[in-house]
């Protein structure tokens, strides 16, 4: 009798389908039951993985035992079946008992994981939690038949928003939050779940002619419709509508009647083209579209153009300039901010702008009070709660800052900029998992911002997880396609070459400056590339191309390629050129030309304005490091009062990237001792920047030491854990093959 007669005689094949179909039922009804039980997508993962490995058991189990009426037998042998006896012997019930035991452990082990994710909550957002009398206003819903009049039913959403807002009994979510689901297909339970909210207020907006209409209904958390009413009116004072639509809605919903406010003067304006324009500029800066910058700034001018005597257009103005690069220009921001409030001194907008523009400008008091006057006026201007930190921070006054941060989520908890500067704030203090947390919010949005998946691979990176970040990069380029902004293809070569991927980092950095202009070098990412130990030729071929610009060019991009020059000469093992470039190109940022003695024009907190911190950190360090080499006494002083005071400031506990920083300090200061402990605790956090220390000049000395061997070797193996995942993920999923593929398509 051959293979296939006997596994048929055993019911092999029968007990097959019956496992298969048994599975996929399980597996079905996990499908629709888990997501309601709030369990993360990979739990479903573990439970196929857990079908698959029993499968197995369940073939040893056919070939070998049968089940009757009678309860478990032997299978009968093929031949003469009256003379054997079929009922289980001691040895059976050994099998029987070894089969159960795996089939058990591979369940038990399957459920460990789906416990182990619900615990950590990696991969997945959990839901945010549902305040008391809490609402999201979702967009209003344009009906009219000319979309550029969408706008138009942002407007009446949005007066709306800010009148339920200025009920203390309502706890409102602030714009960005809920208008993130427009035209979303999402179920109203779903929305409500993800934006943490007991009632949701929907509507629709059509405007024919003089008239207009519209509509509003609120709903529970479930999507059962508690309200509804419309609203037919003559379009002839569209503020005074607003105003007596939100009264209207408002009254409904709290069960009383909020008297419509009048509005100052520079707040509204008769003219319907001007206030249409500032609603389309308002449009374009919460999208964040490709060419939002212009196309906001086109919409704001139009409005004031115009109408100069209508207030938002200058505010609107005002928050495009404090969303650009630090610099002399802010006092731009200060001119627009301060021209709303002269037109309308109790514009919450206005205040919040002047107020962040005063504390980038060296007057943290005066911020601190503006943008407390903005969150006064309105509580739902989400934005205020995350400029203030800034200012309340230079104070010192964290516990607020906190608060501030705190609350800020809690009105708008899916407003991406809070959430990007509460990720920062979160992964400072120590709080990896509340700040992948946070970041995850993003990813479960209908149309994530272009940044978030960039957002998690800094996360993962500043944390030593540089197998997570590398799956971040993939997972944004096929999300946004390869040529899309924020993440790059040398975002994926850094994460492989801290890794030690060397071939890998050099084919994406290959691919990364193939898509480069060419009329300068890369120098920032090449230098960030260098300093894993990879790309040095590319170093050099930039460091030739740069010098070559400036001597032909004069000042051309000078503060770009002089920072960034000199650095990477320190890294090349030039450290006279470094300290020349580098006090050149800091005198550009600080807004003059160097005197005869550079190092005197140094002022670290003036370009602390002008850059992000942990860039002037790294400058200050990279300085200092390089002045002693080269025996220059000029600027050491500076340098080290500047970092020490950084360390000072700093609240432990941090994330590894920065205790690294702190740890280099210490380094420079001499304290070896001290840079031993912060480099300890950042191992005990998950550092793994192996291949960086290993490559940095600065630390080439002090790391010779058998203390600081044995805890590198520490780092090395956890780096070593994460290329072993990478070289596995890669093995099983040609990401090069996908991306050429993505690159060759043909666009549309």
């Amino acid at each position: 009798m051959n293979l296939w007669q006997e596994l048929r005689r055993r019911r092999v094949f029968r007990l097959t389908g019956l496992y298969v179909v048994g599975a996929w039922l399980v597996i079905q009804v996990a499908d629709i039951w888990f997501p309601a039980w709030g369990l993360p997508e990979t739990a479903l993962r573990f439970l196929f993985i857990a079908a698959i490995a029993c499968f197995p058991v369940a073939l040893i189990f056919g070939w070998f035992y049968d089940i009757t009426p009678q309860g478990i037998v032997r299978t009968e042998p093929s031949g003469d079946r009256e003379s054997v006896d079929l009922r289980l012997k001691p040895v059976d019930y050994v099998v029987l008992a070894a089969l159960l035991a795996i089939g058990s452990a591979i369940v038990i082990g399957s459920i460990g994981k789906i416990q182990e994710e619900i615990e950590t909550g990696s991969g997945v957002a959990a839901p945010v939690e549902k305040t008391a009398h809490s609402i999201a206003v979702l967009p209003f819903s344009n009906l009219d038949t000319n979309p550029d009049t969408g706008f138009f039913s942002d407007g009446i959403t949005e007066e709306i928003l800010h009148r339920l807002s200025t009920l203390g009994a309502l706890h409102v979510l602030a714009s960005t939050s809920s208008f993130a689901f427009r035209d979303s297909e999402e179920s109203p339970a779903s929305i409500s779940d993800k934006l943490g909210v007991r009632y949701l207020l929907q509507g629709s907006v059509r405007r024919d002619g003089d008239h207009v209409r519209i509509t509003a209904r609120l709903l529970d958390e479930d999507g059962f419709q508690l309200w509804s009413d419309r609203f037919d009116r003559r379009l002839e004072s569209i503020f005074v509508i607003q105003a007596e639509i939100a009264s209207r809605v408002s009254s409904e919903i709290v069960n009383r009647i909020v008297p419509p406010q009048e509005l100052p003067a520079g707040r509204t304006t008769e003219n319907m083209e001007a206030y249409n324009a500032y609603l389309r500029g308002r449009a374009y800066f919460d999208s964040r579209t490709p060419s939002w910058k212009d196309r906001a700034g086109e919409a704001f001018n139009k409005a004031i153009e115009l109408d100069p005597d209508f207030a938002p257009p200058y505010a609107g103005l005002a928050t495009l300039v404090v969303n650009s690069a630090r610099g002399p220009h802010w006092e731009e921001a200060r001119g627009f901010a301060e021209k709303a409030l002269q037109l309308d001194p109790d514009l919450p907008l206005g205040h919040a702008t002047l107020g962040l523009t005063r504390a980038v400008l060296g007057e943290p008091e005066r911020g601190a009070e503006s943008l407390r006057k903005a969150i006064e006026l309105d509580r739902s201007l989400a934005i205020a709660y995350t400029w203030i930190l800034m200012p309340l921070r230079e104070l010192g006054l964290h516990d607020e800052a906190v608060a501030m941060q705190e609350r800020g989520l809690e009105i708008d908890p899916l407003n991406p900029v809070l959430i990007r500067n509460s990720v920062g704030i979160e992964s400072s203090r120590g709080n990896f998992q509340r700040a992948e947390h946070l970041a995850l919010r993003m990813t479960g949005l209908p149309e994530p911002p272009f940044w978030t998946f960039g957002l998690l691979y800094e996360l993962y990176v500043d944390w030593g997880r540089y197998a997570d970040a590398i799956d971040a990069a993939k997972t944004h380029m096929r999300y946004f396609g390869p040529d899309s902004d924020y993440l790059h293809a040398d975002a994926l070569a850094s994460a492989y070459a801290a890794l030690g991927l060397v071939e890998d980092a050099e084919y994406w950095f290959e691919t990364f400056r193939s898509q480069w202009d060419e009329k300068g070098p890369p120098l920032a990412e090449t230098y960030y590339f260098a300093a894993q130990g990879a790309g040095l030729r590319w170093l050099s071929a930039d460091l030739e191309k740069a010098a070559s610009l400036i001597d032909s060019e004069g000042p051309y991009d000078a503060p770009y390629l002089l920072s960034y020059g000199g650095l990477a000469w320190i890294q090349a093992g030039n450290a006279q050129k470094g300290v020349e470039w580098l006090e050149r190109g800091i005198g550009f940022y600080q807004n003059e030309m160097v005197p005869d003695d550079p190092a005197d024009a140094i002022d670290f907190p003036l370009l602390e304005r002008r850059w992000p911190t942990p860039v002037v950190v790294h400058l200050a360090q990279r300085l200092a490091f390089a002045y002693r080499v080269t025996e220059t006494s000029r600027g050491v002083e500076e340098a080290m009062d500047f970092l020490e005071k950084d360390r000072a400031n700093v609240q432990l506990p941090t994330d590894p990237v920065t205790l690294e920083s702190i740890a280099l300090t210490s380094v420079l200061s001499g304290d070896a001792d001290a840079a031993l402990r912060y480099l300890r605790q950042a191992l005990e956090l998950g550092w793994a920047n192996y291949y960086g220390i290993l490559n940095d000049p600065a630390w080439a000395d002090t790391i010779q030491a058998p203390e600081f061997q044995a805890l590198l070797a520490e780092a090395k193996a956890n780096n070593d854990r994460q290329r072993a995942i990478v070289e596995v993920t890669d093995a099983e999923n040609d990401f090069r093959a996908e991306f050429e593929k993505m690159t060759s398509a043909p666009s549309e």
